[in-house]
């Protein structure tokens, strides 16, 4: 009726009849009703239906073969990108036909994994609420207990070996142990694995991390040769310093600053800071390059190197300390 708000409904029930009348008239359930059910929405939503696809079904998506094709497709952009530009971020910048060829290609490989993984997600669900009903009524006859609507939640998974050993022995029950002396060496084990855990450092960020693939990942990276793992000509705003740590992880050392201001801040708070302590250090910079072994005379010798041979650019205030009074 071209009212301008839903509150102008109000008007038209009656103020002697206490009943939603309209609702009762077209059959339908009242708008309490209707709000009510809204509101325990939540209690009858099952906790055991699937919400997510495995690393397993995952791995079986990707295994497709239209995800093989595409993926295969992009690896021979990528190639084509290298072997003209030498890395995938100069293809980027020249903005040319090959760049424009991968950026399509990439797209379609990221938006058929999603599709694929959405359709299977979908008949995981509709196969789970058509068989629910019959297990849960086979599990009454046979008196066999059903599923478990609150299961239990999965133990954290840590990256590093020592902050799993760590965590282990902090939450480990000391009740068992009844002698003192054993108490002690827990705790001086414990000690042990934080001074370890201190050593080395874990990349931040809320991104989860996917152990299975990670460990692929590793064991391909250990198997081959540190030229084809990290190559001489590395991303425009890579940190070389990083890229040498190996108490790092691969995706770390090998990461992509967003800007040439971010990469100089980094520089300048976690390694150009520790050089200018130590007068020989900063006299004396090996590169920290898997694959190079120069040997640089201070910090505008390593970023000219860096430039020059790895293709790492700088900011201009980049290694300049800052002025004070």
């Amino acid at each position: 009726m071209g009212h301008s708000r839903g509150e102008v409904f109000k008007h038209y029930i009656s103020q002697s009849v206490k009943y939603d009348v309209q609702s009762a008239y077209l059959g339908t359930e009242s708008r309490a009703q209707l709000i009510s059910a809204a509101g325990r929405m939540i209690l009858s939503r099952d906790r055991r239906a699937p919400t997510e696809l495995s690393s397993l079904e995952k791995r079986e998506v990707d295994r497709q073969d239209q995800v093989v094709d595409l993926r295969n497709k992009r690896a021979r952009l990528v190639q084509l990108c290298q072997t003209k530009h030498v890395t995938l971020e100069q293809a980027r910048v020249s903005g040319g036909i090959l760049a424009r060829k991968f950026h399509v290609a990439d797209q379609a490989l990221r938006n058929e994994v999603r599709y694929q993984r959405s359709q299977r997600l979908k008949k995981k669900k509709e196969e789970f609420f058509a068989t629910i009903n019959v297990l849960e009524i086979q599990n009454q006859l046979t008196g066999s207990p059903g599923y478990c609507v609150s299961p239990l939640p999965t133990p954290p998974q840590h990256y590093l070996l020592e902050r799993t050993r760590l965590a282990c022995k902090l939450f480990e029950s000391t009740q068992s142990s009844s002698h003192s002396g054993q108490t002690v060496l827990l705790r001086l084990s414990a000690l042990h694995d934080l001074i370890q855990l201190c050593a080395r450092q874990e990349p931040r960020g809320p991104r989860t991390v996917d152990f299975e693939e990670e460990i692929e990942s590793i064991t391909s990276e250990l198997s081959s040769s540190k030229e084809e793992a990290y190559p001489i000509r590395c991303a425009v705003r890579t940190c070389l310093f990083c890229l040498g740590n190996v108490a790092l992880p691969r995706q770390y050392r090998q990461r992509n600053f967003s800007s040439g201001n971010r990469l100089a801040k980094h520089l300048e708070n976690q390694h150009y800071m520790l050089l200018r302590r130590d007068p020989v250090s900063v006299g004396q910079i090996p590169c920290p390059h898997p694959a190079c072994s120069n040997i640089l005379e201070g910090i505008p010798h390593f970023q000219n190197h860096a430039a020059k041979v790895h293709g790492v650019r700088f900011t201009r205030s980049c290694g300049q300390p800052a002025m004070t009074d």
